[in-house]
């Protein structure tokens, strides 16, 4: 996507940026169900080249530099970025970019890993996203990521099917459009971008959850609201 291009997901961040980590600090389905999962699926990163995919104000970023990972963060939203560089100064490199485009700053092979959290659900296409993915790794590199859960997302209403990627909306302080699609326009497209399947975790809520929101604890641990996913590159 060029600069000029509209693009709704890019402005509704824009606006969201400056409130976004107080945001999610205090959001426990992030902090006490998503991330959670998704570190556990990390494998060591020491001394690693990761590509932190849909960055936004590099919550991951940080985590994976205190692991000891060089980073580099790429988003869409260049209000979020100017967080994510204000918070870490040079300890990581950012580039404004669409998960829905070609990676235009990156070579071949340049990293071990690539991490993305829920930033996939905003792109309508998963292929040119996962095709890139596997050309910016090297081989036996990995690809962690999270999405909405299928189940959670279908719409209970005559407009909805499960069988179909459809557009909804996160109705937040700006609304925001995503994708939610099934399992088939998950898995499908990451094999066919050569990727093989490790493991999926649909995780429930810790027990930092049920102190936060004891309210939602025994619903949110009988359905699922989160897929989280590694794979590797052959």
């Amino acid at each position: 996507m060029e600069p000029g291009e509209e693009s709704p997901v890019r402005d509704a961040y824009d606006e969201l940026a400056a409130s976004y980590d107080a945001e999610i600090e205090s959001n426990a389905y992030n902090e006490h169900i998503e991330f959670p999962a998704m570190t556990s699926l990390i494998p060591e990163v020491e001394g690693k080249r990761i590509l932190d995919a849909g960055c936004g104000t590099g919550r991951y970023t940080e985590w994976l530099i205190e692991q000891g990972a060089d980073v580099v963060g790429v988003d869409v939203s260049e209000a979020m970025l100017e967080e994510a560089r204000t918070k870490l100064g040079s300890r990581a490199t950012f580039h404004r970019e669409d998960l829905g485009d070609a990676l235009t700053f990156a070579e071949d092979d340049a990293f071990d890993g690539v991490v993305s959290s829920l930033a996939l659900g905003y792109v309508e296409s998963w292929e040119t996203a996962l095709s890139e993915f596997a050309r910016v790794l090297e081989p036996g590199g990995f690809l962690v990521f999270s999405v909405m859960h299928p189940l959670d997302t279908v719409q209970a209403d005559e407009s909805s099917t499960y069988f179909e990627v459809e557009q909804q909306t996160h109705e937040w302080a700006v609304d925001v459009p995503y994708y939610r699609r099934p399992f088939s326009a998950i898995l499908n497209p990451l094999l066919e971008a050569g990727f093989r399947v490790a493991k999926i975790r649909e995780p429930q809520p810790t027990a930092a959850f049920e102190a936060k929101q004891p309210d939602r604890y025994e619903t949110e641990s009988n359905e699922p609201v989160f897929l989280c996913v590694t794979a590797s590159l052959p």
